[in-house]
């Protein structure tokens, strides 16, 4: 990728897109995706990581009502005043937010706040992942300003490759209704409103992903027994597939439409991480009658690795009885790490609790 920052796709076609950013904290966010989803075009949403931790059901609706993600640092930081480390410290923050939020890496552009960068700045995005900073026209919804004043200050510039720059925060109140006016613009100069993807695609730039991962030493000793954990049979399927939709986790509800579908997807073997699911490894904790947990994993040479896995609990401490059940895996397989690409911070500060070695490092495995 370039290291200037994009400021609109290709002027020889009649695409544009429409962008947002921070996340709202008290307004809905379907005041901005129902426009969108009625006006029937993609939008591309810059979040902080900030914002995703504390709203990650919010960050999967994003994703699963068709729209792209996108990072906006962490905590909002104006970063042509930060210094390299807190910079790229930002970046890694964000990362891990958005991929455990959505289970996803996170796409390599951005957008700065504030539009605060200097020319080193883009330099330091190169180094970090081949970064692009997204940039485009300022609506200047940010000021609270009506929906006519923001249509007034974007409508002269919408054309061809334009990126409208608006906000889907607590301030921006006319954001909604001026979003609606200038898609119905667009679409009367003959526009179709499409994510930045496409925008980037457009003038011949192919988005990235950098995923993350955790690596745990399996332990010598546990420190409690592994309880509950029995391996799947073929005909808990079924019941397994009904339990497990109405927890309401992103394996469901991210990717598929139907009970009959997410039936399907468990009965099949995954493949992740150029790694195929080892069908012997697909267990379930099960107490007083009523499934709370799954795991599917695979190996490789020297670690067992966690390609999917769900809790009708959300609280840290599910993670607790997964480990264990992973490392008295791993340790009867004879395999001395257990590997996984989601939850990775909160898995980590469980190791730490536990005692137990951990890293967070970059996933080279070449899955995207």
């Amino acid at each position: 990728m370039s290291t200037k920052a994009v400021w609109r796709g290709d002027v020889n076609q009649a695409i544009c897109a429409f962008t947002f950013d921070d996340g709202p904290s008290r307004l809905p966010l379907e005041l901005w995706l129902d426009v969108l989803e009625q006006e029937e075009v993609v939008g591309t949403f810059f979040f902080t990581g900030e914002w995703m931790d504390k709203h990650p059901d919010r960050a999967r609706e994003v994703l699963s009502r068709g729209h792209v993600l996108a990072p906006h640092t962490y905590h909002h930081r104006r970063m042509a005043q930060v210094p390299k480390h807190v910079f790229l410290e930002q970046l890694k923050l964000t990362e891990l937010a958005y991929q455990d939020a959505t289970g996803l890496p996170c796409p390599n552009f951005m957008r700065f706040p504030y539009c605060s960068f200097r020319e080193e700045n883009l330099d330091w995005l190169a180094e970090w992942g081949g970064y692009l900073d997204i940039e485009g026209i300022d609506s200047r919804d940010w000021k609270g300003i009506s929906a006519e004043d923001i249509v007034a200050q974007v409508q002269p510039g919408l054309e061809n490759g334009t990126i409208v720059v608006q906000h889907s925060n607590d301030i921006a109140v006319g954001s909604p209704e001026a979003l609606r006016q200038l898609i119905q613009i667009a679409k009367q100069r003959g526009l179709r409103g499409v994510g930045i993807p496409e925008i980037l695609e457009s003038i011949g730039v192919e988005v990235g992903y950098r995923p993350w991962k955790i690596t745990v030493e399996v332990p010598a000793e546990l420190d409690h027994p592994v309880d509950n954990w029995i391996t799947l049979q073929d005909e808990e399927f079924a019941e397994l597939a009904a339990q497990t939709v109405k927890w309401d986790i992103p394996e469901y509800t991210l990717q598929f439409n139907s009970k009959s579908e997410w039936l399907e997807h468990l009965k099949n073997p995954l493949e992740e991480f150029g790694i195929t699911e080892n069908r012997e490894l697909f267990a379930i904790r099960e107490f007083e009658g009523t499934y709370w947990g799954y795991v599917r994993a695979g190996v490789t040479e020297d670690s067992l690795v966690l390609l999917d896995y769900a809790a009708r609990e959300a609280q840290a401490d599910t993670l607790v009885y997964l480990l264990r059940w992973a490392a008295e895996t791993a340790s009867k397989l004879g395999l001395t790490q257990i590997e996984a690409r989601r939850d990775i911070r909160k898995m980590n500060e469980m190791c730490r609790q536990l005692g137990w070695k951990s890293e967070i490092t970059e996933d080279k495995s070449g899955n995207e």
